[in-house]
């Protein structure tokens, strides 16, 4: 009975405090959904992202050989254990040129069963020739690429053809955010990926393989399961790659000795083939000489009776020249008339075309004209019909045949209007006809008049001829004998040309074989050469070296799963305070709870009920509230908020399909048990003090709590001058601690946690402008290819000085290398700068917090803030550095640099050599283009640098500040999401206090109410204290706020950067103006509850 009574009395006092049950819900709903929704973001991105690799088979290993990959290689790599495939692959960088712009272009063929391309628009390749191409880029389907090598070689040499249709777009898993990584050629950044069939390309090896380990897609990527199942797959595949090394040199000195042997074949052929050409040569010349002598003999004999036969036709020609004389004049007056005739000739042939022309122009005028004429005919007949037609259906004086009649007045006008238009156009037609016929009229008689002329020239050409018929016989017979006579003196002419031709071509014959035989024997000592350095270099060919990565290869792979491990580190630090919030909600609840109810315990305890049946209510009521408070933050917090953060992620991640958030138990678990830890422990204490009294008391109301002075009554001046209800309100809230200490508490955690949500945003985005305006002054990095002499560089420092585009370089050597100290190891860029008078151009050192700045020295290293951190060094200590396979050396740490991005350790290069006892050999160049200078005007300042033969590839600080401002932007959102729990969690404390303040303070305000006070001056006595509360407890945020956000940044900090340690002025205003504003409609609200008490409560006996 007693059990029933006491569940029945359970069940009413939710009912009666249902505003206080929910609060506890709700804040309890909130910490949990915060909790579980940040901690298992982590696992549902990884969860998100593996679900896509696995989707698109996205391989868990990648090899590459400096001497490529064979079939066999990948046959070998297929039978190691834990391999569940292997497949190889080719890919090389090429150059377009699009719109005036360059892109570098990273061409990969296509793999059937890994890293599958999901296809956007279009289709997949299939022939040569046919591409599909990265969507991020702006290429068309359809569209043609030219392809060029960006190097000496040709595109043909690894490609089969050099231009590419584009047949399809998508997106590759190798590839899952905006960035495409680096490359040597160029602009030194990839702009996109193509993919194409495997037989575009035209070599002999893969320049890859790709390889999936078994039982990985069973596994989460980037956990360390998953990771630990490819790290032993990789180590096996490790172990075959010296076997595989010694095979492909094998094959490789197999093949070059057969080519060696077939060249030196070939060699000997030609040397043999030399010597046999050249002694037909010096036989040719021999005879040639003997045959040039034997001719010049004739010649001198035949010149003799050539000038005996010249004098007799000297003599007949005299005779023969007086009678052409009388010939000539006719033949004169012939030429003249011919010459008229030719010229009216020609008058008459230079018009006949134009006139022809014209004739046969007007001609298809007219027939033109013609046709459209007839067609207007047949269209006025047409109208004529219609006129007819439609006056045969006039039958009255009908309404409708008006109508017609109407219309057939207005069609007999048109038809009339159109005769008179074809009339006028057909006399028209008439003119132009007559016209024409005029013009070749013409044109004939034109032809007649030059036809007679010629008729008449033809006789008088006749008759000349007649008259010249002696004279043309007698000088045939003397022109026979001249022209035989020529005929002789020019065979003799040639024959004296051709034995001086002879001779000189006997005298190149000579100097060609001379020549020939130097340049035989020169080709032959370079072909031997050649031979001697080909077996060389045969003789040195090494093992091939093998590289074998895992998925941090990918470009943006690792980053992905950082930025889950960043949402572990959030998750681990902002629950805290809701959870602590949530504390004082159920103590405060709670506490009030028991107090009202301290006669009902009383007369429990009197009737014989024990503590533990007494405080199982209250524990029920707690726990209650609690369970379904977590179910509903698991159900809510673990589908919203990860959902919300890893979709805010995708600014960085667009291509990732589908979001996964699964419900995650062990997150839910904790965050359940911790919320019912806080508020079972609350409530515990809450029963502890009224349980431990006895019945008797507990039947009392509790005594009033005694006045006292407060400290600002002791300054006169001060509260002399303040009014009662200033100091009715300072009063209360020194009388009432325990609220006011609570208040402040909650407030204060409330501001504090909107001020780390701001303050969070403003240390993210505050780095990147600081690490590239304020730290790292210069633009990039030009890269030296190793094989650079100092002769090739000093001619490209000299080739900088001049470029218009830079304004100052230094030579510099960046390096990777591990630094130890503090028992931790760490992977930094040793930058040795070459000029350190200069250094501060290039690079600023400073402290972060005295800006103190420093100098480059010879006496130690300048470290960067954050790689001394993770080592726990300072200034003076020293820390080992490992360079490559050589010793480690131990350097000082002279100071301690602000650093944002990367780990740095600067060195001169006289300290560099003091510490490794050798001088420097600088790997790049800092520069720094014209100030005001655009990205795009640096990278064309660089793709001029970049064509230089001594540079490797240049490396832009714009392009990482762009990684980096695109990774910042993703975690806007995530920033409002934590901005807008805390509004809430502010709102609900202050809810949940004021509502408590004004039911312990009932019988007070309704006194206040009898005596006279209106209900906005009752209002304004309650919220004047409320708004200083808040105030107060505003200030105290800013405190604890400047404290957790120091604490909250150095935990979602990752190795690789540090975050800023400011919080901007704004961001403490948005944050108090916030609080300020939830404390006035909470006010608002309270308002109505105010106006609710009822006067006659004052007049109530308290026993």
């Amino acid at each position: 009975m007693a059990k029933k009574i006491t569940r029945k009395n359970f069940y009413m006092e939710i009912r009666r405090s249902f505003g206080r049950f929910i609060s506890i819900l709700f804040i309890v709903a909130l910490g949990v959904a915060f909790f579980s929704g940040i901690r298992a973001s982590e696992p549902s991105m990884k969860i998100t992202g593996d679900a896509y690799f696995d989707k698109s088979d996205l391989m868990d290993i990648k090899a590459v050989s400096t001497l490529g990959i064979t079939e066999d290689d990948v046959k070998a790599v297929r039978n190691v254990k834990g391999v569940e495939k292997a497949e190889g692959a080719y890919s090389a960088d090429f150059l377009n040129i699009k719109n005036k712009k360059q892109y570098v272009l990273h061409v990969m063929s296509r793999m059937e069963d890994m890293n599958k391309i999901t296809v956007s628009e279009g289709r997949m390749p299939e022939k040569v020739g046919e591409c599909l191409v990265d969507d991020q880029m702006n290429y068309k389907v359809g569209e043609t690429i030219r392809l060029k090598s960006g190097t000496d070689d040709k595109v043909t040499d690894t490609l089969k053809v050099d231009e590419l249709k584009v047949v399809g777009k998508g997106n590759s898993p190798c590839y899952i955010a905006l960035n495409r990584g680096s490359t040597t050629i160029g602009t030194g950044t990839v702009s996109g990926f193509v993919v194409v069939p495997e037989k575009t390309f035209h070599l002999d090896v893969y320049t890859e393989m790709y390889v999936q380990v078994q039982g990985a897609k069973d596994l989460t990527a980037y956990t360390g399961a998953y990771k630990q199942k490819v790290k032993i797959v990789k180590k096996r595949l490790k172990a075959i790659t010296e076997e595989r090394g010694k095979i492909r040199k094998e094959e490789l000195l197999d093949k070059a000795n057969a080519k060696l042997e077939k060249a030196q074949k070939k060699l000997d052929d030609g040397k043999a083939e030399s010597e046999q050409k050249l002694s037909d040569a010096e036989r040719q010349i021999t005879d040639g000489e003997t045959q040039i002598s034997q001719a010049k003999e004739t010649l001198v004999s035949g010149k003799a009776q050539m000038e005996d036969a010249k004098k007799k036709l000297r003599a007949n020609q005299q005779e023969l020249d007086k009678a052409k004389k009388t010939y000539q004049n006719g033949l004169q007056q012939l030429e003249q008339g011919k010459k008229q005739y030719e010229q009216g000739k020609a008058a008459y042939d230079s018009k006949y075309a134009e006139a022809q022309a014209q004739i046969q122009t007007g001609e298809q005028g007219l027939v033109v004209y013609r046709t459209e004429l007839d067609q207007g005919w047949e269209g006025y007949q047409t109208l004529l019909k219609n006129i007819e037609a439609l006056k045969a259906q006039v039958s009255g004086e009908t309404e409708q045949d008006q109508e017609l009649s109407q219309k057939i007045r207005e069609m007999e006008a048109q038809a009339q209007e159109t005769k008179q238009t074809l009339d006028a156009k057909e006399q028209d037609y008439q003119t132009k006809k007559a016209e024409l016929d005029t013009a070749k009229q013409q044109l004939t008689n034109g032809k007649a008049e030059l036809d007679q002329a010629k008729a008449q020239l033809d006789a008088s050409e006749t008759k000349l001829s007649s008259a010249a018929a002696s004279i043309e016989s007698g000088q045939k017979q003397l022109d026979a004998g001249k022209a035989e006579l020529e005929a002789q003196e020019q065979t003799l002419k040639n024959g004296e040309a051709e034995i001086a031709e002879n001779e000189a071509k006997l005298a190149d014959a000579r100097k060609e074989y001379e020549d020939g035989k130097k340049t035989s024997e020169e080709e032959i000592a370079k072909g031997e050469k050649k031979l001697a350095d080909a077996g060389k270099q045969i003789s040195q060919i090494k093992n091939p070296k093998w590289y074998v990565y895992n998925r941090s290869t990918l470009t943006e792979y690792d980053g992905f799963g950082e930025n889950a491990d960043r949402m572990r580190a959030i998750g681990k630090v902002f629950p805290v305070m809701f959870f602590l919030v949530a504390a004082l909600i159920s103590l405060t609840g709670m506490t009030r709870m028991v107090e009202e109810q301290r006669i009902e315990i009383g007369t429990m305890k009197a009737l014989g009920y024990g503590n533990l049946s007494i405080a199982s209510k209250y524990l029920g009521y707690a726990f209650l509230a609690t369970a379904e408070g977590s179910v509903l933050g698991v159900l809510v917090g673990e589908k919203i908020l990860p959902y919300i953060i890893i979709y805010a992620y995708e600014i960085m991640y667009p291509h990732i399909p589908k979001i996964y958030v699964p419900y995650h138990m062990s997150y839910a678990v904790m965050a359940s048990a911790a919320s019912i830890v806080c508020t079972m422990g609350a409530t515990l204490a809450s029963c502890y003090k009224e349980l431990a009294a006895e019945p008797a008391v507990l039947m009392r109301p509790p005594a009033p709590k005694n006045g006292r002075r407060v400290f600002l009554e002791r300054i006169g001046f001060i509260w002399k001058r303040m009014n009662f209800t200033w100091k009715s309100t300072i009063r209360n809230l020194m009388r009432y601690k325990k609220r006011f200490f609570m208040t402040v508490f909650g407030i204060g955690g409330c501001m504090a946690l909107m001020l780390v949500g701001y303050g969070v945003r403003d240390s993210v985005y505050e780095i990147a402008d600081i690490q590239y305006d304020e730290i790292q002054l210069y633009d990039g990095h030009i890269f030296y290819k190793d094989d650079v002499t100092k002769t090739e560089k000093e001619e490209l420092k000299e080739y900088l000085k001049t470029d218009s585009d830079i304004q100052s370089y230094m030579e510099a050597d960046m390096r990777s290398v591990t630094a130890s100290g503090g028992g931790k190891k760490l992977s930094v860029y040793q930058c040795i700068l070459g000029n350190p008078k200069i250094a501060e151009k290039y690079v600023d050192f400073h402290d972060r917090k005295t800006k103190e700045s420093y100098t480059l020295t010879d006496d130690g290293a300048i470290v960067s803030e954050k790689t001394a951190k993770l080592l726990n060094v300072k200034d003076g200590d020293t820390i080992k550095v490992k360079k490559g396979t050589e010793k480690s050396v131990t350097v000082k740490i002279a100071h301690i640099c602000e650093n944002y991005m990367g780990h740095y350790i600067y060195f001169t290069p006289q300290y560099y050599k003091k510490v490794y006892g050798k001088t420097v050999k600088y790997n790049c160049i800092m520069f720094r283009a014209k100030n005001g200078y655009t990205e795009d005007q640096v990278k064309k300042a660089g793709e001029k640098i970049l064509s230089k033969d001594q540079v490797l590839t240049i490396s832009y600080l714009h392009d990482i500040r762009d990684q980096l401002d695109d990774m910042l932007a993703s975690l806007n959102l995530v920033i409002i999401v934590l901005i807008v729990s805390a509004g809430m969690l502010a709102f609900v404390v202050l809810y949940n206090l004021n509502s408590i303040n004004i039911t312990e303070r009932q019988r007070e305000l309704a006194t206040l109410k009898v005596l006279g006070f209106y209900d906005t001056e009752v209002a304004e006595y309650v919220f004047r204290e409320n708004i200083l509360l808040t105030l107060i407890g505003s200030v105290a945020g800013v405190v604890l706020g400047k404290i957790l956000h120091l604490f909250v940044i150095q935990t979602v900090e990752v190795d690789a950067a540090m975050f800023g340690r400011s919080i901007y002025l704004k961001s403490y205003i948005y944050s108090f103006l916030f609080t300020i504003g939830f404390s006035l409609f909470v006010n608002w609200v309270m308002y109505f509850k105010l106006k609710k008490i009822d006067m006659v409560e004052s007049l109530k006996s308290i026993e």
